[in-house]
């Protein structure tokens, strides 16, 4: 009987020649200037050539000028996660959980002669910030304080454009994140369809070919694209995006590659625990031999976004001047505190103590504002969300963590090989359900099978590696795969989230070779756009250590000398010219008559 994909290359080894009927990859020169590696996020997409030796980075999002019909209101989709129900009892629950932070960094050590950290109270802060007062400066970097703010007769914004929409100019738009949490932004409200989402995608994709990367798009015929995508997938989608790509942007062929495999060939490293922070999600995974081992995949509820909000509630509590701030109405606002998270924060506890900082705001009439604040331990508690998630309560008591689902969850009615079509191939012809697949043979469609004895069964084989994944919630909630599910293991017994570190001990722990486990420990890779927080992957690793010392494994987390969240776009650009890349490639017409079963031979990932 012939073994299955996904149990033959969970183990490392590499997969099996496409079965007779499907055509051979043909041996082409490989261009990088004629190879666009696509990678995109929910607040960020980097996209540039192969050949380039950093991508485009531009927001994710798209404007649209709105019909102004009665009773039509806009649709505005957040830059940062919304907050929860806002009220005493939450507020409450804040204060307590930053009062017990502030109490832990109380008893960190400065430096070598022992001395514990000096913190500096918030009223005393708050007493600086209330009396500072905004000043007018000139325009930074050679901008005209007088220049347009918005272009009116624009019918579609994109990017920076978007970011200059304050709350008043935002009336004017239905503006669509097509990304959430990491997987696609499927809703019942405006413009939320998949259809909706991915017109949204090549809306916002086709700008920045066209207009930025300057690629005609008639000539992308003669481009190829490599599509970099999250680890925990949705086959429906990937299907999706491979019809986009293929047909609607009419690319001469192109791939897809897990984000986590690509960062380890961006790092330069044959395997590793893949820690990816983004704006709104965190993602873990064990790769080994450029394979994203099934049962350590893992989706976090919280990522860069969470952070900001944080910060925004610890600074009114020290008297943030910048009274007006409105970051659930006002995209300015919201990129503003971006801007701050990333030049305030950081974990280096030797730092106490009032630091006096500046940041500009330009206002809606042109005049740029200059703000003096004084911040204290807020710059140090807003990124320890990470590892203490009860702050992170603000924006949603109850998270959905994410696992690789099922492959009968995810059965698809143009997939005529999934495990639903197996399932019931078999029940027809007389066999158990679930005792075993159709015998095939290659390149043909399923035999009739006949009924299992007793000597047969130990012939059958079946993807246990597929067994065990699911998409995991709190119990009654929905995840983004749509399934129900009580398994916690991922939440404490509070309910809550699990921190950065225990979520990492915790997916590394569910693998099953002890040999393996080791290695992962020693080489955990943190990546992604809110990564780049100094002093992170020192407070992670030393935490990761504090909980598996007993075992007398060694931590070690490293980083790549570049932007943070640029290394798996990287990775693909190396991996799209290499040698063995093109045995991946999918070209238009495999894809036009081929359809999922290319897919599933040629996919670098367990199908």
């Amino acid at each position: 009987m012939q073994r299955s994909r996904a149990s033959s290359t969970s183990s490392g080894r590499q997969p099996a020649p496409p079965p007779i009927g499907l055509p051979q990859p043909q041996a082409q020169p490989l261009e990088a200037p004629k190879i666009i590696v696509i990678h995109p996020g929910s607040q960020h997409l980097r996209i540039g050539r192969a050949a380039d030796l950093n991508p485009l980075t531009l927001l994710h999002a798209v404007a649209y000028r709105r019909r102004q019909l009665a009773g039509d209101r806009p649709h505005h989709d957040p830059l940062l996660p919304p907050l929860d129900n806002v009220n005493s009892a939450l507020m409450g629950e804040f204060e307590e959980q930053r009062l017990a932070v502030s109490r832990i960094l109380q008893h960190c050590v400065v430096d070598d002669k022992n001395r514990l950290r000096v913190a500096t109270p918030p009223q005393q802060l708050a007493h600086f910030n209330r009396s500072s007062q905004a000043e007018k400066v000139p325009p930074p970097g050679g901008q005209i304080a007088d220049e347009p703010w918005l272009d009116r007769e624009a019918p579609v914004l994109f990017d920076d454009r978007i970011l200059r929409l304050s709350a008043v100019d935002a009336r004017d738009y239905d503006i669509h994140f097509p990304m959430q949490r990491g997987e696609l932004n499927v809703h019942k409200e405006k413009g939320g369809s998949l259809q909706a989402s991915l017109q949204h995608l090549e809306r916002i994709w086709s700008y920045a070919l066209k207009e930025r990367l300057k690629i005609p798009l008639r000539e992308l015929g003669t481009h190829c694209a490599v599509l970099v995508v999250n680890d925990v997938y949705v086959r429906r989608y990937l299907r999706e995006f491979m019809t986009l790509l293929l047909q609607r942007l009419g690319f001469r062929r192109c791939f897809l590659v897990q984000d986590s495999v690509a960062s380890t060939y961006g790092a330069g490293i044959g395997y590793g625990c893949v820690v990816d922070i983004g704006a709104q999600k965190t993602s873990i995974a064990c790769i080994e031999d450029g394979i994203s081992q099934l049962d350590a995949r893992v989706r976090l509820p919280y990522g860069g976004g969470d952070l900001n909000q944080v910060l925004l509630l610890l600074l009114r509590k020290c008297g943030f001047p910048y009274r007006e701030c409105n970051v659930q109405e006002s995209y300015v606002d919201a990129h503003l505190l971006d801007e701050l998270k990333e030049r305030f924060c950081h974990l280096n506890a030797s730092v106490c103590g009032a630091q006096e900082k500046h940041f500009n705001l330009r206002k809606q009439n042109g005049q740029w504002l200059r703000y003096t604040i004084q911040v204290g331990d807020e710059a140090l508690m807003a990124p320890l969300a990470l590892f203490h998630t009860e702050l992170l309560s603000i924006t949603g008591r109850t998270k959905a963590v994410c696992t690789q689902q099922a492959a009968q969850d995810q059965y698809d009615c143009e997939d005529c090989f999934d495990a639903e079509y197996l399932k019931e191939t078999g029940r027809k012809n007389g066999v158990r359900g679930g005792d075993s697949l159709p015998l095939t043979t290659s390149g043909s469609q399923p035999r009739p099978q006949l009924p299992v004895t007793a000597d047969d069964e130990e012939l059958i084989v079946v993807d246990q590696d597929e067994t065990n994944s699911n998409c995991q919630s709190q119990p009654g909630s929905q995840t983004a795969g749509g399934q129900l599910n009580s398994n916690g293991c991922y939440h404490n017994g509070q309910g809550q989230v699990l921190p950065l570190d225990q979520a990492v001990i915790q997916a590394i722990s569910r693998l099953s070779n002890y040999e393996t486990k080791r290695k992962m420990f020693g080489s955990i890779l943190l990546v992604g756009s809110s990564a780049k927080l100094p002093g992170l992957a020192a407070w992670l690793e030393h935490r990761i250590s504090q909980q598996v010392q007993s075992t007398g494994t060694e931590v070690n987390v490293l980083t790549k000398g570049m932007d943070a969240g640029m290394v798996a776009w990287k990775g693909a650009a190396i991996m799209s010219v290499l040698e063995s890349a093109r045995e991946l490639w999918i070209s238009q017409h495999d894809w036009q008559r081929h359809g999922l079963r290319v897919l599933r031979e040629r996919s670098p990932f367990l199908w």
